[in-house]
């Protein structure tokens, strides 16, 4: 595993994710293929939906990561981040892909191991 950076990257992360790439799914038999990112966004789709991530969506669970705030797999990290988004100083109402899709974006940076 990488280690978790103190500040996150934002330009690592447009000069590696460029459209049309691919990441592994969480569980793997799917994939997310980048389709946008600019200077606050990452744009991801799957078959069935698009969705974004901002670099704050990304620097907060860096953040919560480095903290040990949510730790464990990609899996157990994806959970723990909704738990901190529901009930936390972080808190979102919606439904969302955020913590799955962060969980991905950090497990492919290296940051998280898989499961």
């Amino acid at each position: 595993m990488t280690a978790v950076p103190q500040e996150f990257d934002w330009a690592m992360v447009r000069q590696r994710y460029q459209p049309g790439m691919r990441l592994a799914s969480l569980r793997g038999d799917t994939y997310l293929e980048v389709v946008e990112v600019d200077d606050d966004r990452l744009c991801l789709r799957q078959r069935l939906w698009r969705d974004c991530l901002t670099r704050q969506d990304l620097e907060t669970a860096v953040s919560l990561l480095r903290d040990g705030i949510v730790t464990g797999t990609a899996m157990e990290f994806a959970e723990g981040l909704r738990r901190q988004l529901s009930g936390g100083p972080y808190v979102r109402t919606d439904c969302s892909r955020i913590p799955n899709m962060t969980a991905v974006v950090l497990k492919d940076l290296g940051y998280l191991d898989g499961a």
